[in-house]
């Protein structure tokens, strides 16, 4: 009963977030650019977050470990021209 509870609540929550957001009066550029009004570190993370996740990071770890230095070399490399 309770974790019925907790998914319909949570339901309810993100359906009067998107009803609230759809009634806002804003284009395109406003939601793929953020009214370009964000910052540097901001996009910054946001290129790293969809650079890095759980599946990269231990996929390199085992590609690494069965092939050498390579491919740790290749993260390295990345994280530069990340920067």
């Amino acid at each position: 009963m309770i974790p019925a509870a907790v998914v319909l609540a949570y339901l309810g929550v993100v359906l009067y977030i998107g009803i609230f957001a759809f009634r806002r009066k804003s284009g395109a550029e406003d939601y793929f650019l953020a009214g370009r009004n964000i910052g540097w570190f901001v996009v910054g993370t946001s290129l790293f977050a969809s650079n890095i996740g759980s599946e990269h990071l231990v996929g390199l770890a085992g590609a690494g470990a069965s092939s050498g230095f390579v491919l740790g070399q290749f993260g390295l490399q990345a994280s530069l021209v990340l920067l």
